[in-house]
């Protein structure tokens, strides 16, 4: 039985491994045990969502002998214990070709918790294999890790499977290798190649020409196959590769053959040693032959013991000359040595035929180019036509508006104005376009022009959208709370450093009328108690004042007064910073006449 383990990068996706197990062309029927490809997808989604390089493992497995579908399905539950996976989430697809049953086993890479065991999977996996082999009687498949699968059966205690594994180890220690990958079978069947009979064929050709490599060409070239050096000589001296005439890779010739490299390459060196040259005895006679009939003579009698030696003659090549054409009649690895040479050719004498000035053309005409101009152009300058006219419109309903008697009450000469201004740009903006493009044309500007954008916004229009940017950002920043009381704390300190400015200010202000309210006030508290010192005559005129509510001229009588004495009290009497707000005089009900806002000096 063999088993291959492949993991499926998640990037990869489910699709080309859904389509491979679950639709395969090539497969005689199909049977679905367990899974859909609906799980194939949820398993990569889920992949994806841990962060995981790989999300599904494919497991194929291909039975020497018949088995049964439970027997595929038993085997499939002995994989999932081995690898540790949970046997409810795995896709179970059995495929039948050509009469014969294989399995095809699919498990998501994350178990609920886990990453499913990919320690030494092959070696395990084939243990399981040899383990089902046992089981079910089917002959042994030498593997390349029997050796490893013994000592692990060992230390497991089942020595007679042990025993029964190391029989299949190869006295020369020289590993069992598969004679292509199951990618290069992919490749080649997409390209309608069968490369299982391909690599049967090839064996049976090599042991036809009884492994040698003169006879297997021969042979290979019967068969429309060509057998050349690999191209990368550099890391692999030496190796060979066999592909189709129309060169389709089919594998190395190592590997299909089974052959070692070391004797490999003793072939190599025997194919290019010249061939031996048969001996020919000359007769005597034959010279004779050619001479002259009257000069010819009884050929001379030998000596019974005379020792006759070969005459050694230069074989004569006769050169014939091969087309190019037909390098089938060649040695493929020349013939593949003239098809190189051939390309290489054609390659300098492309380099030598082409002119550098060839990719500006021929040089063409004034005629020609004004003409290729004006075409390309003729869109454009309609447009320009249009949009001068649309200009001189607005300019002739601009010059009305002006002229009305009305136009700037009824607005009709913002209108116009802003018409104009329109009209203006969308003219500028094509103007400019079509001499951007006439550069083009002419070869002065690298790139076309970037395509025209009409209408063109007015400053009033630019600066709205700039405020409703402006506004949205607002907008965004007050909705966002972060940001909204960053914003908040900005204001704030604003707001307190312009408050301490005005207050300082204010009071910078206020303190002159402070100053001038005080003192008013000490005066007016005093007032009362002033009388008691003053003469008859000056107690008289105050008491008159008192009486028609002139408060003004009885503290003027007393600031006149106090500056009569030889002591004044100057601490009452102080020269104000800032002149009184004069107040009119309460109403008298004891006259008839209005009074006069200028105080009486009496």
């Amino acid at each position: 039985m063999i088993v291959k383990e492949t993991r499926i990068k998640t990037g990869s996706g489910h699709k080309a491994l859904a389509a491979h197990v679950l639709r395969g062309e090539k497969n005689e029927a199909i049977l679905v045990r367990e899974g859909s490809e609906y799980w194939l997808k949820d398993w990569v989604k889920e992949a994806k969502r841990e962060g995981l390089t790989y999300g599904l493992r494919h497991i194929a497995f291909n039975p020497e002998q018949v088995m049964t579908d439970p027997e595929l399905s038993g085997f499939a539950d002995r994989l999932c214990e081995e690898l540790g996976a949970d046997k409810a989430s795995r896709t179970l697809i059995i495929h039948q070709k050509d009469g014969k049953r294989h399995g095809h086993l699919v498990l998501p890479e994350w178990q609920h918790d886990h990453v499913v065991s990919s320690r030494f999977s092959f070696m395990r996996l084939e243990k399981v294999a040899r383990l089902e082999e046992i089981r079910l009687g089917h002959p042994l498949t030498a593997g390349r890790h029997d050796a490893a699968i013994a000592n692990a059966l060992r230390k497991e205690g089942k020595q007679s499977e042990a025993e029964l594994v190391e029989a299949l180890i190869p006295g020369d220690a020289s590993l069992p290798r598969a004679a292509y990958t199951s990618q290069a079978r992919r490749m080649t069947e997409r390209q309608a190649v069968d490369l299982p009979a391909l690599k049967k064929a090839i064996t049976a050709l090599w042991q036809r020409s009884g492994e040698k490599l003169p006879a297997f060409r021969r042979l290979l070239q019967e068969q429309g196959l060509v057998m050349r050096e690999g191209e990368r000589q550099a890391t692999r001296p030496g190796a060979h590769i066999i592909e189709t005439a129309d060169g389709t890779l089919i594998g190395s010739f190592t590997r299909l053959t089974k052959t070692r490299m070391k004797d490999f390459r003793a072939l190599l060196m025997q194919e290019a040693l010249p061939a031996e040259e048969p001996c020919r005895v000359r007769p005597v006679a034959a010279r004779a032959r050619r001479v002259s009939p009257h000069r010819a003579r009884s050929p001379r009698a030998l000596p019974p013991e005379a020792m006759i030696m070969p005459l050694r003659t230069r074989q004569r090549h006769r050169p014939t000359v091969t087309s190019l054409n037909q390098t089938h009649h060649l040695n493929p690895g020349f013939a593949h040595y003239l098809a190189d040479w051939k390309k290489e050719v054609a390659r300098c004498e492309q380099i030598i035929r082409q002119n550098p000035l060839s990719v500006y053309g021929p040089v063409p005409t004034r005629d020609q180019v004004f003409q290729n101009v004006l075409t390309e152009t003729r869109p454009l300058r309609l447009r320009l036509k249009r949009a001068k006219e649309t200009l001189d419109l607005a300019h002739q309903e601009r010059k009305a508006a002006y002229a009305s008697l009305f136009g700037g009450l009824t607005g009709r000469q913002n209108r116009a104005d802003e018409a104009f201004e329109k009209a203006m740009l969308v003219l500028a903006e094509i103007l400019f376009h079509l001499i951007e493009t006439l550069l083009y044309l002419f070869g002065l500007r690298a790139e076309p022009p970037p395509p025209l954008t009409l209408p063109v916004p007015t400053e009033r229009e630019r600066s709205l959208k700039n405020y409703y940017k402006q506004n949205r950002t607002y907008m965004a920043v007050l909705l966002d709370k972060e940001r909204r009381l960053d914003l908040l704390r900005v204001l704030y300190r604003k707001s307190m450093t312009r408050r301490q400015e005005e207050q300082s200010k204010a009071e910078t202000a206020y303190k002159p009328t402070l100053e001038a309210a005080q003192n008013r006030l000490r005066q007016l508290k005093q007032l009362p108690s002033q009388h008691k010192d003053l003469d008859e005559a000056t107690r008289k005129a105050f008491f008159r004042a008192q009486h028609a509510g002139q408060l003004e001229q009885a503290l003027m009588i007393l600031r006149a007064q106090a500056y009569k004495t030889t002591d004044p009290r100057k601490e009452f009497f102080r020269p104000e910073t800032e002149a009184t707000i004069r107040q009119k005089p309460a109403p008298n009900p004891q006259l008839n006449r209005k009074l006069s806002s200028t105080p009486s000096p009496f």
